[in-house]
């Protein structure tokens, strides 16, 4: 599949190098751009590029691409109190190639270049495997991600809008893809960042059986076919834990993820206040 081959940046450079991904350091090689692409500015929103990301789904959707936001970004909407650096926009698997290349074709390559991939193991991703870009003078950057590594359906059917339009997968959906992935991370900041209830899963997930582990012994063997410095390391919890279980765990836990900090008199739980509207209804620079 053609995200898991070697990214075409990443033998440009030292690791100390790839790590800074700074446009300065790319000069010599891409003699295309003026001065001004090299610039650093800030992003959009007040530095964390929204706008900028929204214009890049903008994209991707008007060429019949479906995206969604994930990651830290989609915590951050649904309440999550994470700060988030690249932002990653999830598109069907089979479409990540064409995405790609769309973004590096004209016009759009005036406005994004592909940079080297991401320089670092993360724990339980493949994220050093993904396509990385940059949008042209501002310090604003995104991944694409195959659909398939997030355990969810990319197709709009499956989108919720944020106020600004952002596109990104329903609660539900996002719910559904951590537990089946046994992502207990994600899972807890968004239990915690939207105050959903023990009964609202029963109502709206599946919570019959396991997570996938076929699933993430696919996902394991990518990280082993990309090969490198990790490909030996863990990109999936392979271990069967049941949903149900997980869920419980942590949805009856909330008030037990509260410290000396956030008194219950005014926290529901770790990221919401009593009283406050959804995060996700309101207009934000952030989502």
């Amino acid at each position: 599949m053609d995200w898991l081959k070697h990214h075409p940046l990443s033998t440009l450079g030292t690791s100390s190098q790839a790590g800074l991904d700074s446009d300065e350091a790319n000069k010599s090689k891409d003699c295309s751009d003026t001065v001004s692409t090299y610039s650093n500015e800030c992003a959009s929103n007040h530095g964390y590029g929204t706008d900028d990301t929204l214009a890049v789904t903008q994209v991707l959707e008007q060429h019949g691409i479906p995206c969604c936001l994930v990651g830290i970004a989609a915590l951050v909407f649904y309440g999550a109190g994470r700060l988030r650096d690249d932002w990653e926009i999830c598109v069907p698997t089979e479409l990540v190639g064409q995405a790609a290349e769309l973004l590096q074709s004209e016009p759009y390559a005036t406005r994004y270049r592909l940079v080297r991939p991401w320089p670092y193991y993360s724990l339980c991703s493949l994220i050093h495997t993904y396509h990385r870009f940059k949008s042209r003078g501002i310090n604003h950057y995104f991944f694409l991600v195959p659909s398939i590594d997030m355990h969810i359906d990319c197709n709009p059917s499956s989108f919720t809008r944020s106020p600004r339009g952002l596109p990104y997968p329903k609660l539900d959906v996002l719910i559904q893809s951590c537990l089946d992935t046994r992502d207990m991370l994600q899972l807890c900041d968004v239990i915690d960042g939207t105050n959903v209830s023990e009964e609202w899963g029963e109502k709206n997930l599946n919570l019959e059986g396991t997570n996938d582990v076929g699933w993430a012994k696919e996902k394991n063997k990518r990280g082993v076919a990309f090969g490198g410095k990790w490909a030996h390391s863990l990109f999936a919890w392979e271990g069967r834990r049941n949903k149900r279980e997980m869920w419980l765990s942590l949805v009856r836990t909330k008030e037990d993820r509260l410290d000396w900090t956030k008194p219950k008199d005014v926290f529901l739980t770790q990221y919401r206040v009593i009283g406050a509207p959804d995060p996700w209804t309101e207009l934000s620079d952030m989502s």
